[in-house]
Protein backbone atom coordinates (compact mmCIF):
# COMPACT_ATOMS: atom_id res chain seq x y z
CA UNK A 1 0.00 0.00 0.00
CA UNK A 2 1.80 3.40 -1.01
CA UNK A 3 1.34 6.17 1.82
CA UNK A 4 3.28 8.22 0.49
CA UNK A 5 0.28 10.84 -0.43
CA UNK A 6 -0.44 10.13 3.40
CA UNK A 7 3.23 10.68 4.69
CA UNK A 8 3.28 14.15 2.43
CA UNK A 9 -0.29 15.45 4.08
CA UNK A 10 0.68 14.68 7.33
CA UNK A 11 4.79 16.64 7.07
CA UNK A 12 2.30 19.56 5.23
CA UNK A 13 0.47 19.70 8.78
CA UNK A 14 3.59 20.01 10.68
CA UNK A 15 4.82 22.33 8.54
CA UNK A 16 1.66 24.56 8.51
CA UNK A 17 1.57 24.45 12.77
CA UNK A 18 1.38 28.15 14.22
CA UNK A 19 4.68 29.08 14.60
CA UNK A 20 4.92 29.71 18.25
CA UNK A 21 3.15 25.65 18.92
CA UNK A 22 6.49 25.25 17.11
CA UNK A 23 8.61 26.98 18.89
CA UNK A 24 7.18 25.25 22.12
CA UNK A 25 8.00 22.08 20.74
CA UNK A 26 11.15 22.93 20.11
CA UNK A 27 12.09 24.03 23.82
CA UNK A 28 11.86 20.17 24.59
CA UNK A 29 14.44 19.05 22.20
CA UNK A 30 17.91 18.87 22.93
CA UNK A 31 19.73 21.96 21.51
CA UNK A 32 21.66 20.15 19.16
CA UNK A 33 18.83 18.83 17.48
CA UNK A 34 17.43 22.57 17.11
CA UNK A 35 21.02 23.60 15.79
CA UNK A 36 21.24 20.80 13.27
CA UNK A 37 17.92 19.03 12.09
CA UNK A 38 15.49 20.91 12.65
CA UNK A 39 15.99 24.34 10.25
CA UNK A 40 15.70 20.78 7.40
CA UNK A 41 12.72 20.05 7.46
CA UNK A 42 11.03 22.46 5.85
CA UNK A 43 10.73 26.68 5.82
CA UNK A 44 9.10 27.19 8.74
CA UNK A 45 10.96 24.85 10.92
CA UNK A 46 13.60 26.52 9.65
CA UNK A 47 11.93 29.98 10.95
CA UNK A 48 10.96 28.79 14.37
CA UNK A 49 14.10 26.45 15.10
CA UNK A 50 15.97 30.37 14.92
CA UNK A 51 13.25 31.54 17.04
CA UNK A 52 15.84 33.51 20.17
CA UNK A 53 14.06 32.44 22.54
CA UNK A 54 15.48 28.90 22.12
CA UNK A 55 18.69 30.07 22.75
CA UNK A 56 18.71 31.68 25.71
CA UNK A 57 19.98 28.89 28.08
CA UNK A 58 23.25 27.46 25.76
CA UNK A 59 24.45 24.17 27.85
CA UNK A 60 27.61 23.63 25.70
CA UNK A 61 29.84 21.43 28.10
CA UNK A 62 30.54 18.14 26.65
CA UNK A 63 27.69 16.25 27.51
CA UNK A 64 29.20 15.05 30.61
CA UNK A 65 32.01 13.97 29.56
CA UNK A 66 35.07 15.69 31.02
CA UNK A 67 37.23 16.20 27.62
CA UNK A 68 34.25 17.85 26.05
CA UNK A 69 34.12 15.13 23.24
CA UNK A 70 30.54 16.28 22.00
CA UNK A 71 32.70 18.85 19.96
CA UNK A 72 35.40 16.62 18.45
CA UNK A 73 35.71 16.06 14.84
CA UNK A 74 34.67 12.25 14.95
CA UNK A 75 31.17 13.08 17.35
CA UNK A 76 28.17 12.37 16.54
CA UNK A 77 27.34 16.22 16.09
CA UNK A 78 30.03 16.86 14.02
CA UNK A 79 28.58 13.73 11.57
CA UNK A 80 25.15 15.49 11.69
CA UNK A 81 26.71 19.06 10.52
CA UNK A 82 28.83 17.10 8.32
CA UNK A 83 25.83 15.60 6.55
CA UNK A 84 23.41 17.52 6.85
CA UNK A 85 25.30 21.01 6.09
CA UNK A 86 28.16 20.02 4.12
CA UNK A 87 30.67 21.10 7.08
CA UNK A 88 34.05 19.35 6.55
CA UNK A 89 35.76 21.20 9.23
CA UNK A 90 33.39 21.26 12.65
CA UNK A 91 34.64 23.08 15.81
CA UNK A 92 33.37 24.07 18.77
CA UNK A 93 34.36 27.65 18.01
CA UNK A 94 32.25 27.38 14.75
CA UNK A 95 29.60 25.97 16.61
CA UNK A 96 29.43 28.84 19.41
CA UNK A 97 29.40 31.12 16.92
CA UNK A 98 26.09 29.64 15.47
CA UNK A 99 24.54 29.58 18.84
CA UNK A 100 25.56 33.37 19.82
CA UNK A 101 24.09 34.51 16.27
CA UNK A 102 20.60 32.91 16.83
CA UNK A 103 20.30 34.11 20.59
CA UNK A 104 21.13 37.76 19.45
CA UNK A 105 22.16 39.49 22.33
CA UNK A 106 19.41 37.46 24.35
CA UNK A 107 21.12 34.44 26.14
CA UNK A 108 20.63 34.21 30.21
CA UNK A 109 22.98 31.36 30.43
CA UNK A 110 25.91 29.64 29.11
CA UNK A 111 28.29 26.71 29.89
CA UNK A 112 31.04 26.54 28.74
CA UNK A 113 33.22 23.35 27.61
CA UNK A 114 36.82 22.18 28.56
CA UNK A 115 39.90 23.78 26.15
CA UNK A 116 38.13 27.44 25.63
CA UNK A 117 40.14 29.70 23.98
CA UNK A 118 40.70 33.17 24.33
CA UNK A 119 38.61 34.24 20.96
CA UNK A 120 35.57 32.10 22.24
CA UNK A 121 35.60 33.68 25.52
CA UNK A 122 35.40 37.24 24.26
CA UNK A 123 32.98 36.17 21.70
CA UNK A 124 30.53 35.52 24.63
CA UNK A 125 32.08 38.47 26.85
CA UNK A 126 31.34 40.77 24.48
CA UNK A 127 27.97 38.82 22.45
CA UNK A 128 25.74 37.98 24.96
CA UNK A 129 26.02 40.90 27.57
CA UNK A 130 22.60 39.56 29.05
CA UNK A 131 23.67 36.91 30.91
CA UNK A 132 22.74 36.21 34.39
CA UNK A 133 24.19 32.65 34.92
CA UNK A 134 27.02 31.67 33.92
CA UNK A 135 30.31 28.22 34.33
CA UNK A 136 33.75 28.80 33.10
CA UNK A 137 36.11 25.48 32.65
CA UNK A 138 39.45 26.23 33.91
CA UNK A 139 41.13 28.73 32.46
CA UNK A 140 44.55 29.20 30.82
CA UNK A 141 47.24 31.51 32.69
CA UNK A 142 46.17 34.17 30.22
CA UNK A 143 42.37 34.19 29.88
CA UNK A 144 42.74 33.86 33.45
CA UNK A 145 44.33 36.88 33.87
CA UNK A 146 41.98 38.74 31.73
CA UNK A 147 38.53 37.12 33.57
CA UNK A 148 38.42 40.38 35.93
CA UNK A 149 37.60 42.20 32.17
CA UNK A 150 35.56 39.61 31.17
CA UNK A 151 33.11 38.86 34.16
CA UNK A 152 32.98 43.14 34.13
CA UNK A 153 30.89 42.70 30.69
CA UNK A 154 27.74 40.83 32.43
CA UNK A 155 26.12 43.82 34.68
CA UNK A 156 23.37 41.77 35.10
CA UNK A 157 25.32 38.23 36.24
CA UNK A 158 23.58 36.61 39.26
CA UNK A 159 25.72 33.86 39.41
CA UNK A 160 28.99 32.20 38.63
CA UNK A 161 30.08 28.80 38.27
CA UNK A 162 34.16 28.31 38.19
CA UNK A 163 35.72 24.83 37.66
CA UNK A 164 39.01 25.63 39.28
CA UNK A 165 39.19 28.69 41.87
CA UNK A 166 41.52 31.18 38.98
CA UNK A 167 44.61 32.77 40.37
CA UNK A 168 43.09 36.20 39.62
CA UNK A 169 39.88 35.33 41.99
CA UNK A 170 40.46 38.19 44.11
CA UNK A 171 40.15 40.79 41.50
CA UNK A 172 37.29 38.63 39.92
CA UNK A 173 35.47 39.16 43.06
CA UNK A 174 36.30 42.88 42.87
CA UNK A 175 34.78 43.58 39.37
CA UNK A 176 31.72 40.99 40.48
CA UNK A 177 31.17 43.91 42.97
CA UNK A 178 31.56 46.66 41.37
CA UNK A 179 30.01 45.81 38.27
CA UNK A 180 27.39 43.07 38.69
CA UNK A 181 25.00 44.63 41.51
CA UNK A 182 22.64 41.40 41.31
CA UNK A 183 25.45 39.10 41.97
CA UNK A 184 24.42 36.56 44.85
CA UNK A 185 25.66 33.12 43.95
CA UNK A 186 29.22 31.56 43.28
CA UNK A 187 30.35 27.81 43.05
CA UNK A 188 33.99 27.38 42.70
CA UNK A 189 36.17 24.30 42.62
CA UNK A 190 39.92 23.84 43.97
CA UNK A 191 42.06 25.34 46.69
CA UNK A 192 40.32 28.05 48.70
CA UNK A 193 42.80 30.96 50.30
CA UNK A 194 42.69 33.12 52.76
CA UNK A 195 42.75 36.19 50.11
CA UNK A 196 39.56 34.45 48.71
CA UNK A 197 37.89 34.21 51.47
CA UNK A 198 38.99 38.31 52.23
CA UNK A 199 37.77 38.69 48.77
CA UNK A 200 34.73 37.35 49.59
CA UNK A 201 33.94 39.55 52.45
CA UNK A 202 35.38 42.78 51.04
CA UNK A 203 34.26 42.30 47.66
CA UNK A 204 30.72 40.23 47.66
CA UNK A 205 29.46 41.05 50.61
CA UNK A 206 25.83 40.79 48.96
CA UNK A 207 26.84 36.79 48.44
CA UNK A 208 23.50 35.02 49.15
CA UNK A 209 24.52 31.27 47.73
CA UNK A 210 28.16 29.69 47.85
CA UNK A 211 29.20 26.46 46.44
CA UNK A 212 32.56 24.90 47.56
CA UNK A 213 32.07 21.18 47.59
CA UNK A 214 35.13 19.27 47.10
CA UNK A 215 38.10 22.33 47.72
CA UNK A 216 40.86 22.16 49.80
CA UNK A 217 39.77 24.18 52.58
CA UNK A 218 41.40 25.26 56.27
CA UNK A 219 39.10 25.37 58.88
CA UNK A 220 40.62 29.30 59.15
CA UNK A 221 39.52 30.01 55.91
CA UNK A 222 36.31 28.61 56.12
CA UNK A 223 35.70 30.82 59.22
CA UNK A 224 36.84 33.43 57.51
CA UNK A 225 34.46 32.40 54.50
CA UNK A 226 31.51 32.12 57.05
CA UNK A 227 32.25 35.60 59.21
CA UNK A 228 32.61 37.33 55.41
CA UNK A 229 29.26 36.36 54.45
CA UNK A 230 27.00 38.36 56.63
CA UNK A 231 23.50 37.25 53.63
CA UNK A 232 24.93 33.78 53.11
CA UNK A 233 21.82 31.75 53.26
CA UNK A 234 23.19 28.92 51.72
CA UNK A 235 27.04 27.66 52.11
CA UNK A 236 27.31 23.76 51.18
CA UNK A 237 31.76 22.53 52.51
CA UNK A 238 31.04 19.18 51.33
CA UNK A 239 33.84 16.47 50.98
CA UNK A 240 36.65 19.55 51.54
CA UNK A 241 39.88 18.13 53.33
CA UNK A 242 41.21 21.11 55.39
CA UNK A 243 38.53 20.47 58.28
CA UNK A 244 36.26 17.60 59.68
CA UNK A 245 32.39 17.90 59.21
CA UNK A 246 31.77 17.16 63.06
CA UNK A 247 33.98 20.60 63.88
CA UNK A 248 31.83 21.93 66.51
CA UNK A 249 33.84 25.58 66.08
CA UNK A 250 32.68 25.36 62.73
CA UNK A 251 29.13 24.33 63.43
CA UNK A 252 28.76 26.80 66.05
CA UNK A 253 30.04 29.72 63.76
CA UNK A 254 27.82 28.61 61.00
CA UNK A 255 24.69 28.59 62.69
CA UNK A 256 23.06 31.80 61.17
CA UNK A 257 22.75 29.91 58.17
CA UNK A 258 19.82 28.36 57.05
CA UNK A 259 21.58 25.57 54.71
CA UNK A 260 25.03 24.60 55.70
CA UNK A 261 25.95 21.41 54.72
CA UNK A 262 29.57 20.02 55.23
CA UNK A 263 29.15 16.47 55.11
CA UNK A 264 31.90 14.28 53.98
CA UNK A 265 34.32 16.86 54.72
CA UNK A 266 37.28 16.10 57.00
CA UNK A 267 40.52 17.07 58.20
CA UNK A 268 43.28 14.93 55.97
CA UNK A 269 43.11 12.75 53.36
CA UNK A 270 43.57 9.05 53.14
CA UNK A 271 47.04 9.93 51.87
CA UNK A 272 47.46 12.12 54.36
CA UNK A 273 46.57 10.64 57.11
CA UNK A 274 49.02 7.78 56.74
CA UNK A 275 51.27 10.80 57.30
CA UNK A 276 49.20 11.73 60.61
CA UNK A 277 49.65 7.88 61.50
CA UNK A 278 53.78 8.12 61.35
CA UNK A 279 53.93 5.78 58.56
CA UNK A 280 54.40 7.64 55.76
CA UNK A 281 56.78 10.94 55.10
CA UNK A 282 55.26 11.40 51.88
CA UNK A 283 53.54 14.80 51.77
CA UNK A 284 53.47 14.80 48.02
CA UNK A 285 49.42 15.06 48.40
CA UNK A 286 49.15 18.27 50.36
CA UNK A 287 50.96 19.90 47.44
CA UNK A 288 49.21 18.19 44.62
CA UNK A 289 45.97 20.17 45.96
CA UNK A 290 47.42 23.33 46.25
Amino acid sequence: MDNTGEDAAAAARWGDMDADCLVEIFRRLPLDDVAAAAPLVCRSWRAAAGDASLWRELDLRGGGSATGTRFMPWSPLAAAFAARYGVRRFSFAGYLRLCVARAGGSAVEIALPPLLGAPELDLVSLRCPALRRVSLPALPAADDARLPDVVARWHSLEHLELEYRPASFPATAARLGASCPRFSGLKMAGAIREQDAAAMATSLPRLKHLCLDGCYLPKQVLLAVIHGGPELEALSAKLCVGFDEGDEDVAREAAMIARFEVGGSRLVDKFDQRDADGQDDDTSSYVDVM
